[in-house]
């Protein structure tokens, strides 16, 4: 992209004497960036503003911008700035303004009757690694592309939202355009809706000349600059930037009538609408209704900004006003619902959340996000099998999820993951908020995949939905991120046909491997390793009835107290219990799901010191040994949240957990460093990893081997010795998926 010849305004060309100072004429200005909007290329950046955070000066602009064209339409305001709630995909297809993700060149308001012809954005505060914004005018568009694809972007056949659009429009010779194509392809999953094979590829034509290096300008904004776009002339955008970047935009909307496409002639419009089934070059003359509807639709798009950003400044009160106002002036909107519906959700208002997620579902039954939310709703409520049976018609109504257009230079990953046996569950946050997530079963790809530099798909299994799945979309690379062989055996197998389909396709962490590794497996498989001992453990089924006949079964197959029971599938030591005794047991089983399956294991005292136990992870990743952690605490059942109980008060364990991190066969020793890599190749997974701790007389003695081990930086803050080697684990599942 071009990088110079950006045009520009400067500030102290429009200043006016006034009372012995010097003042800004607002209207002069206003008057030289119309001029600007209406002349190729269609942009200007105006130079001189303070960055402060301040709305007053960008407001007052654009109403003066409004004045002189004579519209009477309110200026629409918005901060753009990362929400890190929306970081993670949440399936809208605006989320991308609130990340730190690059976003690909647009128009905004694509949805509305009458778009927005001017859009302008002040940098408060800008971000070193990133962020430039990119501008391609229609002009250059249409040098590039071939007159076909030109008729077929003509045709009013393209879906936002509610209603279809031409993508290019206007007379001949002053062309104007709307497109996102997030917005389409979202429409045309969540409405059922489709384009004909020309059109698709016309639409695909237009993406890949938007990713020509040569088209457009780029350059970055600086605090205080204002960069105005005419929006139905150019398509605007921006690159990626550091995901814990400050950086702060004001973003102005306006309705400025003296620049709108100039509309056909009646009777040419006549001709048209009569040229044939696919009616090319058609433009539709707007009756009083539709105006009417737009206008409705553009106030109802401005409280919903306004309670976007009052929700992002954690105004929750003021926000829950400009919703109330949004579903009045868009009562049918899927958008807004959905937007009110999670942020309902966020601040803990679970019924009135139930209710405007089953409002989606009127409009749209086999809407992704409001299925989700109302099953995770239903956990909370304890209906765990209406929560299991609204997952089951996900997977069947979504068995794959392309959240964006794929991006041509990036490898496609289809995750694979099991919603059968998982559960989408409400948690809340250390700020009081509340979100759902998937849990159960899985391993966490958050700060192992740079979403960034792929394009991810999601392959969605619940029983045998996927076995006779066709029309699947390409894809370079299968990760299975099912971890648990205990509670997703069902789902393992269902993968592992799927898998076969795909010989050539590279695959990490096959299925059937992933089968072998339930603790039962384990505890056969690696005690055949010289040195290694893995805890005797069995399976028993608790039917709820004879506490009696548990307590034979448990001491007949060869158990002494204290042994530990776990539900099968737990992976968090939720269920985990320590017992010593027969009546210990007895409670135990009163208080737990009966006909469910559960894991007895025999206990070994395994502490360093009298009052000290030690738990050290490491991850194999595509072969190579990472050290993750080493643990101290005074109780058996150690888990990473355990370091504020005596590592942070203890300068030792620190030091211990440094060394292990620093050199990690000097601290374990060779022998224990090949007995880890003979489990490696037993395993043979690409990814896994290994809780263990060394027993004085040199046993590894091995707690827990899955590919359920989370990985993450939770704790990197207050021990910042372990970021470096964190960075590394990321670093190397990059390496593996890049080769």
């Amino acid at each position: 992209m071009k990088l110079l010849d950006i045009p520009t305004l400067n500030i102290p060309e429009f200043l006016s004497d006034s009372d012995d100072s010097k003042t800004i004429s607002l209207r002069k200005l206003a008057e030289s960036i119309c001029t600007a909007l209406e002349n190729y290329p269609h942009f200007v950046v105006v130079n001189g503003y303070p960055a402060i955070e301040d709305r007053e000066n960008l407001i007052s602009l654009g109403q003066v911008i409004c004045d002189v064209n004579s519209s009477q339409e309110k200026v629409s305001f918005t901060k753009v700035r990362i929400d890190r709630a929306k970081a993670n995909f949440d399936g809208t297809a605006t989320r991308y303004s609130r990340t730190h993700l690059p976003l690909v060149p647009h128009t905004d308001s694509s949805y509305s009757l009458k778009p927005h012809e001017v859009v302008a954005f002040q940098c408060i505060v800008s971000d070193e690694t990133g962020g430039a914004s990119i501008i391609i005018p229609v002009e250059d568009i249409l040098q590039k592309i071939d007159p076909h694809c030109i008729e077929l972007l003509r045709d009013p056949v393209y879906p936002f939202e509610e209603n279809s659009y031409p993508i290019i429009f206007g007379e001949s010779g002053n062309e104007h355009i709307r497109y996102y194509r997030a917005q389409i392809d979202r429409t045309i999953g969540l409405t059922g809706r489709s384009l004909s094979r020309q059109h698709h590829k016309a639409i695909d034509q237009l993406d890949s000349l938007l990713q020509s290096s040569e088209l457009g300008s780029q350059f970055p904004l600086q605090p205080g600059q204002i960069a105005f776009a005419h929006n139905t002339k150019v398509l605007h955008g921006r690159t990626g930037f550091s995901p814990d970047s400050d950086r702060l935009l004001f973003r102005i909307r306006l309705h400025i009538p003296s620049l709108a496409a100039k509309e056909l002639s009646s009777l040419k419009q006549r001709e048209q609408a009569n040229q044939g089934e696919h009616g090319k070059n058609r433009e539709s003359i707007p009756h009083p209704l539709d105006v009417q509807k737009s206008q409705l639709l553009t106030e109802a798009q401005e409280q919903l900004d306004l309670a976007l950003e009052h929700k992002d400044r954690r105004n929750f009160q003021d926000a829950f006003k400009h919703f109330q106002n949004t579903l009045k002036l868009a009562p049918n909107s899927l958008e807004v619902l959905s937007e009110f519906g999670e942020f309902l959700l966020e601040i803990g208002q679970f019924e009135i959340a139930a209710k405007i997620f089953r409002r989606c579902l009127e409009i749209e039954p086999q809407d992704f996000d409001s299925n989700l939310a109302l099953s995770s709703l239903a956990y909370e409520n304890e209906e765990y099998s209406q929560a299991q049976e609204i997952l089951k018609r996900v997977a069947q109504q979504h068995p794959y999820i392309i959240f964006d257009q794929p991006e041509s230079q990036k490898l496609n990953i289809l995750r694979i993951r099991s919603l059968q046996g998982s559960k989408y569950k409400i948690i809340q946050k250390g700020d009081g908020t509340y979100k759902s997530l998937l849990q159960g079963g899985h391993f966490s790809i958050r700060d192992l995949v740079d979403h960034e530099r792929y394009n991810i798909m999601l392959l969605n299994i619940y029983e045998e939905n996927i076995d006779e799945l066709t029309d699947i979309p390409n894809f370079d690379i299968l990760l299975n991120t099912i971890a648990c062989p205990d509670l997703m055996r069902s789902s393992l197998l269902s993968a592992a046909r799927f898998v076969d389909r795909f010989p050539n396709i590279p695959v990490i962490n096959d299925p059937r491997k992933v089968l072998e590794t339930t603790r039962e497996r384990n505890s056969l498989r690696l005690n055949m390793i010289p040195g290694v001992t893995f805890p005797k453990t069995e399976k028993i089924r608790w039917d709820g009835i004879s506490f009696k006949r548990i307590n034979k079964e448990i001491l007949g197959l060869g158990f002494v107290f204290p042994f530990i029971v776990r539900l099968v599938g737990s992976q968090t030591g939720t269920s985990v219990s320590l017992i010593n005794s027969e009546q210990a047991l007895n409670y135990y089983f009163q208080q737990s799901p009966k006909n469910r399956d559960y894991y007895v294991i025999q206990f070994h005292d395994c502490r360093q010191t009298e009052n000290i136990f030690n738990k050290t992870r490491v991850f194999f990743i595509d072969g190579n040994f990472y050290p993750v952690a080493n643990l101290f605490n005074s109780a058996w059942n150690i888990h990473s949240g355990d370091r504020y109980e005596i590592m942070d008060k203890t300068q030792w364990t620190q030091d211990a957990e440094q060394s292990f991190l620093n050199n990690p066969v000097s601290y374990l020793g060779s022998e224990n460093f090949d007995k880890l890599c003979k489990i490696r190749d037993l395993i043979d997974l690409d990814f896994f990893g290994i809780d263990f701790t060394i027993t004085p007389d040199g046993t590894l003695f091995i707690f827990e081997l899955n590919s359920a081990m989370r990985h993450n930086f939770d704790h990197a803050q207050n021990f910042s010795y372990t970021r470096p080697h964190l960075e590394r684990i990321s670093a190397a599942f990059d390496t593996m998926l890049q080769n």
